[in-house]
């Protein structure tokens, strides 16, 4: 079987989840459909980069490949700083005028990846190019007693 890359991935699941989003919008309402496909979707892809990670815990550690340019703020042993400067999953989904649905199964997997691959590390991020900022300023902090 071919490999794909994680943007390849990314397309296959939006034409899946766009029209599965757009029912529970009409069903639900808009914040509670993108509420729970987006739990849904970060816990599967959490759950998915952590079945592949091999890293010290380290954020700067990730393994994963992604169609992104970044530039590395700030690397110490209990701080890193990344401002993405460009995201080829923030250029697709705004390309087809979905960039909430790609916030959601893109930007929104974020925090689960770091709560489940890397636990001793909280993650702060203020804004995103999905959602039309000119960067994302990813912040990853050590938690406090949780050693180096």
């Amino acid at each position: 079987m071919a490999k794909i890359s994680a943007l390849e991935a990314v397309k296959i699941q939006a034409r899946a989840v766009i029209p599965i989003v757009r029912a529970l919008e009409a069903k639900l309402g808009k914040p509670d459909a993108h509420r729970l496909v987006g739990d849904a979707i970060a816990e599967s892809w959490a759950a998915f980069i952590a079945s592949r990670d091999e890293g010290s815990g380290h954020p700067r550690d990730d393994n994963m490949s992604y169609p992104v340019d970044s530039v590395i703020v700030k690397d110490t042993d209990d701080e890193y700083a990344v401002n993405m400067t460009r995201c080829e999953f923030a250029q697709y989904f705004r390309n087809i005028g979905e960039p909430e649905i790609g916030a959601l199964l893109t930007c929104g997997v974020d925090f689960a990846v770091t709560r489940r691959v890397n636990p001793g590390w909280t993650l702060e991020r203020t804004q995103t190019l999905m959602m039309g900022a000119d960067h994302c300023d990813f912040c990853w902090r050590r938690r406090a007693g949780t050693g180096s």
